[in-house]
């Protein structure tokens, strides 16, 4: 409880005090500025969330003709968008003092594509395209997402970031999960909904845009001076630690460790891959292997998310405390990448009956009749004929630890990836954390061509040998993933071990 009321009322612990870093009225400041920032990740990622489910529907009124190849299109726009900007906003905000500027104006154009997302039913013609360019726009948007995580990186004494980051990623993950229970709340509007003053008209699709927009105006106003502040503390930290003059002269005391670099980019795309491609696949595989119904699938999977959704939530808020006692290093690689590859390796089918297939389950005739979608493994899929299914136990114990895995993962690979580089600014290189979890959103979905040509053995099997791959590696080199040190002289090097004892290492 005296924990809590502490992170209540931003008071500043005497440890800090002592420290002498800030006064209590920055601390208090740094905070509020973080927890806007914490607001500003549940809004971008209720924006994906909140469409899931009604994206399709709202396509299909907006343009009958529209099919599931544009609606890949609907949703590979926004991390392309998000990719292709990332970069330049990484560089801006390492050229200003303040990251405000540059957060006000993605948060307007986010703002700007989800009114257009919203009004694209009251245009006449195009309306595919146009809700196409929306999406692409609220892509553009998200880049706030990497600076965000360049401002915590400069705004968090290194034994503060891993649970601020776990912060950051608890409030995304709220947005994600709650986006679709807007959706569904809509649904009481129906599509007709009601005008606006004869302007325009809300009704359940539109909605789900009006909410975001509403959530990013007053995220704009949060950002405002008298809200928001900059408080580059992991310099004043580098600089007291180091007895350096300057910022720079601070950077140019911590040599860049790109091979550790590197490992923590590619366990995060690749965590970020995999977890993409089996949350595509869980319709499929649902239908495929099982035999569900749509409404059966529906209906169970969205228990199995729910339930994946709040293991995250918990593991977020219990991420620091497990990285104090295991150290954070041991953390990433047995809780995520070994979690990873158990998951990739659960879903590998055993046994010697094969699927049921769609023949199995109702009759040709009545099928090729009906509009109704039979279940079972389909015909096209010559596969489903030797190879076993997949057990309902598999899947849920796969799905269980590749949330466990993803969790901790793309939690941890940010926190280590920012102390690798240092009190450095870091907008660049965030940017290109934030294209390679892009990319890998953009190819995950490929993995349901791999699993309807080549089936369950091809698409799990090369899962579980990346994840392996990756795991040994990682295992290998555990330890240069370690807090970026200074070069110093000999000489220094005692007086040094001594500070840094007191104010850095966790």
């Amino acid at each position: 409880m005296t924990r809590f009321n502490r992170w209540i009322s931003l008071k500043q612990p005497d440890k800090q005090r002592a420290l002498g870093l800030e006064t209590a009225a920055e601390y208090r400041a740094r905070w509020i500025s973080i927890r806007v920032l914490y607001f500003t990740g549940f809004v971008m990622f209720l924006a994906f969330g909140i469409v899931a489910t009604g994206v399709w529907p709202y396509l299909k009124s907006l343009d009958p003709g529209a099919n599931k190849v544009f609606l890949a299109y609907v949703f590979a726009v926004p991390p392309v968008g998000q990719m292709f900007f990332s970069p330049f906003f990484g560089w801006w905000t390492n050229k200003l003092t303040s990251v405000r500027a540059p957060l006000i104006l993605l948060v307007g154009v986010f703002i700007v594509g989800n009114i257009l997302y919203s009004l694209t039913d009251e245009f006449e013609r195009h309306r595919r395209y146009i809700l196409l360019v929306a999406r692409g726009l609220v892509g553009v948007g998200t880049s706030a997402v990497t600076i965000c995580r360049a401002y915590i990186s400069a705004a968090t004494r290194v034994s503060e970031r891993t649970k601020t980051i776990s912060y950051m990623s608890l409030a995304q993950s709220i947005g994600l999960m709650i986006g679709p229970t807007f959706q569904s709340v809509f649904s009481a509007l129906g599509e007709q909904g009601f005008s606006v003053f004869g302007w325009f008209r809300i009704n359940m699709y539109s909605s789900a845009g009006w909410v975001c927009v509403i959530l990013g105006v007053f995220n704009m106003v949060l950002l405002m001076p008298y809200i928001f502040r900059d408080s580059p503390i992991a310099v004043k930290e580098a600089m007291k630690s180091q007895g350096a003059a300057n910022a720079k002269e601070t950077w140019k005391s911590m040599q860049l460790q790109y091979f550790a670099i590197t490992q923590t980019i590619v366990s995060f795309s690749l965590l970020m891959l995999l977890y993409v491609a089996f949350q595509a696949l869980l319709s499929p595989i649902a239908l495929d292997q099982f035999g569900w119904t749509n409404e059966e699938s529906l209906f169970y999977l969205g228990i199995l998310m729910t339930v994946g959704a709040l293991i995250s939530c918990v593991l977020f808020l219990l991420l620091d405390p497990l990285c104090k006692r295991f150290g954070e290093s041991n953390v990433l690689v047995y809780g995520a990448m070994f979690a990873l590859f158990l998951s990739q390796l659960m879903l590998i089918p055993f046994g010697s009956e094969p699927i049921t297939s769609v023949t199995e389950v109702g009759n040709l005739t009545e099928l090729h009749n009906s509009t109704t979608v039979a279940s079972g493994c389909p015909l096209t899929q010559e596969w489903c004929q030797r190879i076993p299914p997949i057990s309902k136990v598999q899947f849920t114990i796969s799905y269980t630890l590749l949330c466990v895995s993803f969790s901790i993962g793309t939690t941890l690979s940010q926190a280590v990836f920012s102390k690798l580089l240092g009190p450095r600014p870091q907008g660049t290189w965030m940017a290109l954390l934030t294209c390679a979890g892009s990319a890998a959103r953009i190819l995950g979905p490929g993995s349901v061509t791999l699993y309807v040509l080549f089936g369950t053995y091809w698409t799990f099997g090369a899962g579980s040998v990346l994840a392996g791959l990756v795991f040994i590696w990682m295992w290998v080199y555990r330890n240069t993933l370690q807090p970026a040190k200074p070069v110093v002289p000999p000489e220094m090097a005692e007086e040094l071990k001594v500070l840094n004892s007191k104010n850095i290492v966790q």
